[in-house]
């Protein structure tokens, strides 16, 4: 008998067919949910929130075809197995169904052993997905956990040590050693700002509430090149550190980029500082370059750093990753380069990276150029980040 748990919509429009489906699953153990025409299953998909969905695609109204992609399109029911019935067994209606995202889809008349071997297959690998879903998300709340717990007790350290330090020795200090103790009352509270903003500003990049304040502030085109060099010139670091070089740019000096100026500069001084982080060991330069290529304005920010291994390139822009962490000793949460993707992707843009272990690595953002001063903001560009 199959877990009583699973609730099964049924989907069809012939009475009878419809009687001896429900009676199928019945015996087979399933709580079955019924409806004959799609308008009334989507009603039922969210009052009952079933585990699987088996419907006719020849209805009238709504058909099968419809009802499916109305589910997908809702993130909440977008996981759950749909399974279509047809008489007809045609390529185009399969195509059809299975570019929909269908899970299966079985031509009248079929054994009920081949329906129940199918529901019983999407069944299976529906909790083999959510368990992995849940193994992971257990890793990822421990990941999370143990950041912010590192990142927020460093900086509250300091600040709580020098404030108590002030406190009880304060008057006894001289002029150097009070200024020391300002300096790390100053840092300490520095980096907890900077915590606090980047949460804030990721947080609104994912809600969509960034994109709607720009609509509404009218961002208006400006010469990406001259913010890439206001980006760098505070932002330069001891001699200790890698060398940065600003290459010529070769945009045309008409070219224009969609984009809040201050957005621009703050992807850059996270790209540049994340390329000085992994170079400073070796003492490398980092190189940023400006150039158009079609339609596009390329900002590429390269270091000669330890580089990213194949493994880890495809979550470095995942939030709360780091590469190689404990023995780089990095500071911050790990969603800078999180951050930057939503602030690209939010223009209309995108961001790419290059790398090869032990040389370095290159990374790439492409914005959309917009060649009059006038223009507005292309069409796609501030969509919400999800």
């Amino acid at each position: 008998m199959s877990d009583p748990r699973h609730t099964i919509l049924v989907v069809e429009d012939d009475p009878q067919i419809l009687d001896i489906l429900t009676i199928l699953l019945w015996e087979q153990g399933y709580h079955v949910v019924r409806a004959r025409d799609g308008e009334t299953a989507l009603s039922l998909v969210k009052s009952t929130r079933p585990d699987l969905i088996v419907s006719d695609v020849r209805m009238p109204g709504m058909d099968g075809f419809s009802l499916c992609e109305r589910v997908r399109a809702d993130p909440a029911f977008a996981h759950v197995p749909f399974i279509f019935l047809t008489a007809r067994d045609e390529k185009a209606d399969r195509r059809r169904g299975m570019g929909l995202g269908a899970d299966d889809y079985l031509t009248k008349p079929f054994e009920p052993e081949d329906l129940i071997s199918a529901i019983e297959v999407r069944l299976a690998r529906m909790a083999k997905a959510q368990e992995a879903i849940a193994k992971v998300g257990v890793q990822l709340q421990d990941l999370i956990v143990r950041t912010l717990t590192h990142e927020f007790r460093t900086p509250l350290a300091l600040v709580v040590g020098y404030t108590d330090l002030l406190e009880s020795t304060g008057q006894g200090m001289d002029e150097k050693e009070f200024h020391v103790a300002l300096q790390g009352l100053h840092v300490g509270a520095q980096r907890l700002a900077n915590l606090v903003e980047d949460f804030l500003l990721l947080t609104k990049l994912n809600t969509g509430i960034l994109a709607q304040e720009l609509k509404d502030a009218a961002i208006r085109p400006i010469v990406p090149a001259r913010a890439v060099e206001a980006a760098l010139r505070p932002n330069e670091p001891p001699e200790s550190a890698s060398r940065i070089v600003l290459l010529r740019p070769q945009e045309g000096s008409a070219d224009r980029v969609a984009i809040a100026q201050d957005h621009l500069v703050d992807i850059t001084r996270r790209l540049v500082d994340n390329a000085c982080k992994f170079s400073q060991s070796q003492g490398g330069e980092v190189h940023v370059r400006t150039r158009t290529e079609g339609d596009w304005w390329l900002l590429q920010v390269a270091d000669s750093g330890i580089g990213i291994s194949p493994e880890a390139v495809g979550g470095i822009f995942d939030a709360f990753q780091q590469v190689d962490r404990g023995r780089m000793e990095q500071q911050g949460a790990g969603v800078g380069l999180t951050i930057v993707r939503g602030l690209v992707q939010l223009y209309g843009g995108d961001i790419s990276v290059e790398s090869t272990l032990g040389e370095g690595s290159t990374f790439t953002v492409r914005l959309p150029l917009v060649t009059a001063a006038g223009q507005s903001i292309p069409a796609g560009v501030l969509s919400p980040v999800g």
